[in-house]
């Protein structure tokens, strides 16, 4: 007798909502594809509102603050090194002229003494667009051929000037001058301050605790917060046209740490007009539509926080490029690695020196030589084989089997066809090339 057994067998899945479709769509787009797209569909502006450009009350969803790791020592110098007391009349302020000129209009009520105007004229050599300062009080002190102590001192007269909040060195100094002078900066609101990622990321209970108050005048304070402008400086900026395509990232230093943000220029943000009446159909297709935005926004903040928290070391100078793939953004971010890979594919991040692709940012690992090492990456391998042809005698040139034994002791176990390989794409003629250009 054939006996039939029956059970229940629980198994979860993900619903592909319309709006979940929407957002993984939006994922592969450029912050101006996404504007093109929204542009392209049928939106109902008696309820749906989009805005591109100023600094908008969710200026806070738009920003990753990311923290240095612990070993991490503070900048490098600057590029420009002048001597003491010396001056570069050939360097292009970052700032727009507009409002260079409006700094300069009223440098003579803040800084009384003429010695201390011309450290001032420093300082406005490293303001950037933004408002905030682009270097280090130390690496300014150093340019000016003055002391760290007169230079801050320099620096806290500069900061009373107009609008409140220029000449601040991270997100967190900018908003408390502009708090202070409202009134806000109560011992609740500075640790608000001092705890922007925990709002930024919704957790209002462990808010509340940070700031020894309960839930709603956490609330109460973050309303007030987000009335607060971080970039006093962006009304002065003319849109001088750059070459090439806007960046959809851009990242600057906050202190000791970064600062990430979605490109107020180029990213579409949408909102419910203020008292909208519309049927409940196009209501409810409204709100997904900005629900599948605000998803898109927060997974590319999410992704791109992640890359620049594992190659700090390279992009403060200090080291090559950390290994790093698509499949190790997906298990630390919990997001599927094809999310993963339309967003670092799609996205362009703009540092200080120069604009990249996110891709560019992700290296493969080469093979460790012991296994419970860190491996290295490929980029890193590649930069070193080139430093030790460099340093080769050109008469007798490294072969790869020797070139693989000096990889060994740092790390890479390579086999001879492995740096063969490695050469070719480090752009290194063979050994027999490498002598007969000698």
């Amino acid at each position: 007798m054939i006996g039939i057994d029956l059970g229940l067998k629980q198994r979860t899945s993900l619903a592909m909502t319309p709006s979940l479709r929407q957002a993984i769509g939006f994922m592969a787009l450029s912050n101006i594809d996404l504007s093109a797209r929204l542009a392209d569909l049928t939106l109902d502006t008696s309820v749906l509102k989009t805005s591109v450009g100023p600094v908008s009350e969710d200026w806070l969803t738009l920003m990753r603050q990311i923290a240095p790791p612990p070993s991490t020592i503070h900048r490098q110098p600057p590029e420009i090194h002048l001597g003491p007391g010396g001056s570069d009349t050939d360097r292009i302020p970052l700032a727009d002229a507009g409002l260079i000129a409006h700094v300069e209009a009223q440098l003579p009520l803040l800084v009384r003494d003429s010695k201390d105007r011309r450290i001032a004229q420093i300082f406005l050599l490293y303001l950037e667009p933004s408002g905030w300062l682009a270097g280090t009080v130390s690496e300014i002190a150093t340019e000016a051929g003055c002391s760290l102590q007169r230079a801050e001192a320099v620096l806290r007269q500069l900061q009373s000037a107009e609008p409140t909040g220029l000449f601040a060195r991270s997100l967190a100094e900018c908003l408390a001058l502009q708090a202070e002078e409202e009134g806000l900066l109560t011992p609740p609101f500075a640790e608000l301050l001092r705890n922007l990622p925990l709002l930024a990321a919704g957790e209002m209970e462990a808010l509340a605790v940070a700031c020894g108050c309960d839930r709603t005048e956490v609330l109460t304070m973050a309303r007030c917060l987000r009335q607060l402008n971080p970039k006093p400086g962006a009304a002065f900026d003319q849109g001088t046209p750059t070459m090439g395509r806007a960046a959809d990232l851009i990242l600057r230093r906050d202190g000791d740490g970064w600062l990430l943000e979605l490109n107020a220029q180029t990213v579409p943000v949408l909102r419910l007009e203020t008292g909208a009446e519309a049927p409940p159909d196009a209501m409810t297709e409204a709100r997904g539509l900005i629900q599948a935005i605000e998803r898109r926004h927060a997974t590319v903040l999410t992704v791109a926080t992640e890359i620049i928290a594992r190659q700090d070391g390279f992009l403060r100078g200090k080291s090559p490029l950390a290994a790093l793939t698509i499949n190790d953004l997906a298990s630390a971010t919990g997001l599927h690695r094809s999310t993963v890979s339309r967003v670092t594919a799609a996205l362009s991040l703009s540092l200080p020196s120069r604009t990249l692709g996110l891709r560019t940012l992700l290296s493969a690992s080469a093979p460790a030589a012991r296994q419970q090492e860190e491996p290295l990456s490929v980029q890193a391998v590649l930069e070193r084989m080139r430093a030790l042809v460099q340093a080769e005698d050109r008469a007798n040139p490294l072969t790869d089997d020797a070139l693989a034994k000096l990889l060994l002791p740092e790390g890479a176990a390579l086999a001879r066809r492995t740096v063969a390989k490695y050469r070719a794409i480090a752009g290194i003629p063979a050994r027999s090339a490498r002598r007969r250009l000698a």
